[in-house]
C-alpha cells in the first residue's frame, strides 16, 4: 500500500527506501499527481523548475518546508543542505502515515463511562446499524470501520465494567460486511514491520487490511 510520494532528482544520500512511498525520481508536476498522498519535493530549485504553472509552489515561503498541511511538502537537496536533506527526507517518511491517514478518518474511542454504555444493547446503539469492516486484535480492541469513521471498542475495559466480551464480539463481528480476526496478532506484526514508527497503526490496520 502505497501512501505518499518523494519526488527527486539527485540521489537520496543516507535513505533507505520504505516499501510504503512511491520514488519518483524525474521531474513532475504537482497537480499530475494524486492529492491524497502526502508528496515531497526533494530540492528548492528542482521543485520550482518541476512546477511553473503552480502558484502556490512559485510563492512558497524557503523558510517553510510545509506547503500544504498534510498534503505537499519539500526539503533541500544534498548538495543544498546536507544535515537538512537526510534528517528532513527521514521525518517525512515516520511522519507519512499520520499525514495520509489522520485527516482521512475520524477515531472515536468507544468508552463506556464517557458514553455512559451500561449494557450491550447502550452499545449497539451507539455504533453503526451496518458496519464496512471490523477487525479485532487478539480479543482486546475491535476497530470498526463505517466510511470514513473508525470506532474503538476496548475489550479489556469492557471486560473490568463486567460486559461479556463474546457477545460483544458476536454483535459487532455479525453485521459486518468484512471481519478481520487478528487473534495471534500476527497481522499487527507484519505491519508493523513496514511501519515501525507509526503510532496509530493499530487503529487504522482495519483500514490497511481492506486495500
Amino acid at each position: 500500500m502505497k501512501i505518499a510520494n518523494i519526488i527527486y532528482e539527485k540521489e537520496l544520500v543516507n535513505h533507505t527506501k520504505a516499501d510504503y512511498i512511491n520514488y519518483i525520481n524525474e521531474p513532475t508536476e504537482y497537480d499530475s499527481l494524486d492529492k491524497s498522498l502526502p508528496t515531497l519535493f526533494v530540492g528548492w530549485s528542482f521543485m520550482k523548475a518541476s512546477n511553473p504553472n503552480n502558484e502556490i509552489i512559485q510563492n512558497a515561503n524557503i523558510l517553510h518546508k510545509k506547503i500544504i498541511t498534510n498534503e505537499l511538502y519539500w526539503e533541500c537537496s544534498f548538495e543544498e543542505s546536507k544535515a537538512s536533506h537526510v534528517k528532513g527526507i527521514e521525518s517525512f517518511v515516520k511522519s507519512a502515515p499520520q499525514f495520509y491517514f489522520n485527516p482521512k478518518y475520524q477515531y472515536i474511542n468507544l468508552d463506556p463511562v464517557f458514553f455512559q454504555i451500561k449494557d450491550i444493547q447502550d452499545l449497539t446503539d451507539v455504533l453503526p446499524k451496518e458496519k464496512n469492516v471490523v477487525y479485532n486484535f487478539k480479543n482486546e480492541m475491535l476497530y470498526v470501520l463505517k466510511d470514513n469513521k473508525i470506532t474503538g471498542i476496548d475489550l479489556n475495559m469492557y471486560a473490568f465494567f463486567k460486559f461479556d466480551i463474546q457477545e460483544i464480539i458476536s454483535e459487532v463481528s455479525n453485521k459486518s460486511a468484512v471481519y478481520i480476526n487478528d487473534m495471534d496478532g500476527q497481522m499487527h506484526i507484519n505491519q508493523y514491520k513496514i511501519f515501525p514508527n507509526f503510532i496509530y497503526l493499530k487503529r487504522y490496520l482495519v483500514v490497511i487490511m481492506t486495500n
